[in-house]
C-alpha cells in the first residue's frame, strides 16, 4: 500500500508536470499567435487605409510623419501592449516610426527576415534587444514581442512594405499565467480528488490481496509439503522395489547354494567307494552341516522377518546364563564356532530376557563377523553389566564398513555391495531384523567401523535380574523393559 501511495503520487506528479508543461507550451503558442493576430488586424485595420495616400518607397519627411503620428498614438499605442510601430522598406530601410531617429536608418541584417514577409508570410517571435536595430527598444520593456505584417495595397496584391509592431510581452505572460493558473488549479484538484478516491479502493483490494496472497503461500506451502513427501514416497517405494529385486534374487541365490551343496554331498556319500571311507564321510557330513546350518539360518531370518511384519511374534521372558547363551550362539553358527573367542565377564549375576531373541540376535552378529572377516581371522564375542544395561558385542578384524553406511546397514534387504557377484552371500535381513528385535526388547544395536580395520556390533539391553519378582511374562517389550 505505501508503494503504490508513493508511486502513484510519483506518476501523477510526473504527469501532471507533463501535462502542465504541455499546457503551457500550448497556451504561450496561443497566446502569441493572439499577439501576431492583434498585429495583423492593426496592419489591415488601421495602417492600411491610411499609409494609402503615402509614398511607401521613401522615408517619411516630418509632416508627413506628424501627420501618421497622432493616429499611431491614438488608435494604435494607447491599447497598452503595443509600444513601437515601424514601417519598413524591403531593403531593412524604416520609412516610418513613432521613433523619429529611425526613420531613414537601414539596417542590412533585417534584410532575410523581410523578403519572408515580402513573400507573404507573417514572421514574429521574441525581440533580441541586443541587436543594433533594436537600441531604441531597449527601454520600452524588459521583454518585447515583435510581428511583421506584410502591407498590402488590396488583399492579393502585391507587397508594398512591411509593417512591424512590438508588443510588451509582460501583457502576453500575463495571459498565459492567468490561463495555466487557472487550468494548473482545475487539474491539480482533478488528480487529487482521483488520488484520494482511489487510495480507499486500492487499500481495500490491497487488503484483499494480501489475504488471498497469505492463503496462496499458505497452499503453495503444504503444496511443496505433500509435492516433497510425494517425491519421498515414490523414491523410498522406487528404493524399496528395487530392494525387493534384488532380495528375491539373492534369496533364490542363497537358498539355492547350500542345497545344491548338500544336495551334491548326499549324492557323493551315496557312491559305493565312498562306503568305507570314514575320513570322507565325516569331512562331507561336517561340509553338509555347514550348508545346513546356513540355510537354516537363512530361512529363520525370512520368517522373523515375515513376523516382524504382522507383529504376530510375542516376547517371552525366562531365565537365562549370559555364557551359556553365548555357547548356545556359538554352536548355532557350526565349526566356524571355533575362530571365535570368548570375553564373557565372570561374576554375571542369572538374568531375564528373551532368550529366543537375544540367541538369534547374537547368532547374525556372529554369522556377519565370521562371513566378513578374511579366512582364520579371530572373532570376539564378550559381554559385561555396564550400569542397568547389559552390554554384549562382537568384533571381527574384517574389512570394515564406510561411515556413510553406518545406518543403511541396518535398513531392510540393504548391503553395502548390491551386485550379483559379490563375495560375501546374504539377503540383507540380517542386521535389520537385529536392530529390530533388539529395540522390542528395550534396548538397541549400535555399530562402530572403519574401513580396513573392522568392526564392532554392541548389543545393550536392559538387564533384569532373575532374583526380581517377575514371574507374569509382560505383554509388550514397553512395558516388559521399560528403563
Amino acid at each position: 500500500m505505501l508503494r503504490f501511495a508513493i508511486g502513484a503520487l510519483v506518476v501523477f506528479v510526473v504527469t501532471g508536470m507533463g501535462i502542465s508543461f504541455l499546457m503551457i507550451r500550448n497556451v504561450r503558442a496561443r497566446a502569441e499567435s493572439a499577439a501576431s493576430f492583434h498585429a495583423r488586424f492593426v496592419t489591415v485595420a488601421v495602417l492600411r487605409p491610411v499609409l494609402q495616400g503615402f509614398d511607401l518607397t521613401e522615408p517619411f519627411t516630418e509632416s508627413e510623419r506628424h501627420a501618421l503620428d497622432s493616429l499611431v498614438r491614438d488608435r494604435i499605442l494607447s491599447d497598452g501592449r503595443t509600444v513601437r510601430v515601424k514601417v519598413w522598406r524591403l531593403d531593412g530601410t524604416v520609412v516610418y516610426s513613432d521613433e523619429p531617429a529611425l526613420i531613414g536608418r537601414r539596417f542590412p541584417d533585417e534584410q532575410t527576415e523581410l523578403k519572408e514577409v515580402g513573400d507573404g508570410k507573417v514572421v514574429s517571435g521574441i525581440s533580441d534587444l541586443e541587436d543594433e536595430e533594436n537600441a531604441f527598444e531597449r527601454d520600452l520593456a524588459d521583454k518585447l514581442f515583435f510581428t511583421y505584417v506584410p502591407l498590402r495595397e488590396r488583399p492579393g496584391g502585391p507587397v508594398l512594405a512591411v509593417v512591424e509592431l512590438y508588443q510588451r510581452y509582460s501583457v502576453i505572460q500575463g495571459e498565459i499565467d492567468t490561463l495555466v493558473r487557472t487550468l494548473t488549479i482545475t487539474f491539480g484538484l482533478g488528480l487529487l480528488l482521483l488520488y484520494a478516491g482511489l487510495l480507499p479502493i486500492v487499500l481495500r483490494a490491497s487488503r484483499t490481496l494480501r489475504v488471498q496472497n497469505q492463503r496462496l503461500r499458505d497452499q503453495a506451502e503444504q503444496l511443496n509439503g505433500l509435492l516433497a513427501r510425494e517425491q519421498q514416497t515414490v523414491s523410498e517405494l522406487r528404493d524399496l522395489g528395487q530392494k525387493k529385486t534384488d532380495f528375491v534374487a539373492a534369496a533364490s541365490h542363497e537358498l539355492r547354494t547350500p542345497l545344491t551343496s548338500i544336495l551334491g554331498f548326499i549324492t557323493t556319500l551315496q557312491r559305493p567307494e565312498f562306503a568305507d571311507d570314514p575320513v570322507a564321510r565325516a569331512e562331507f557330513l561336517g561340509a553338509a552341516e555347514q550348508q545346513t546350518t546356513r540355510l537354516v539360518q537363512l530361512i529363520t531370518n525370512l520368517l522373523n522377518a515375515a513376523h516382524l511384519e504382522d507383529g504376530t511374534r510375542p516376547i517371552h521372558v525366562e531365565p537365562f546364563d549370559i555364557d551359556e547363551l553365548v555357547h548356545d550362539a556359538l554352536r548355532a553358527v557350526g565349526r566356524r564356532g571355533d575362530r571365535v573367542r570368548s570375553e564373557v565377564a565372570d561374576g554375571v549375576p542369572p538374568l531375564q530376557g528373551d532368550t529366543d531373541r537375544i540367541r538369534e540376535i547374537l547368532t547374525n552378529l556372529l554369522d556377519n563377523a565370521l562371513k566378513y572377516s578374511p579366512d582364520g581371522g579371530e572373532v570376539v564375542v564378550g559381554t559385561n553389566l555396564d550400569g542397568d544395561l547389559l552390554r554384549i558385542w562382537v568384533r571381527d578384524r574384517g574389512v570394515g564398513i564406510d561411515p556413510s553406511e553406518h545406518e543403511r546397514i541396518f535398513d531392510r534387504f540393504h548391503q553395502v555391495d548390491q551386485t550379483s557377484t559379490r563375495p560375501f552371500g546374504g539377503v540383507g535381513l540380517g542386521l535389520h531384523l537385529s536392530r529390530a528385535m533388539a529395540r522390542d526388547l528395550g534396548g538397541d544395536l549400535t555399530v562402530e567401523s572403519t574401513p580396513g580395520s573392522g568392526s564392532t556390533f554392541t548389543l545393550w539391553i536392559p538387564a533384569i535380574y532373575a532374583s526380581l519378582e517377575s514371574a507374569a511374562a509382560p505383554a509388550h517389550a514397553n512395558t516388559a523393559w521399560d528403563l
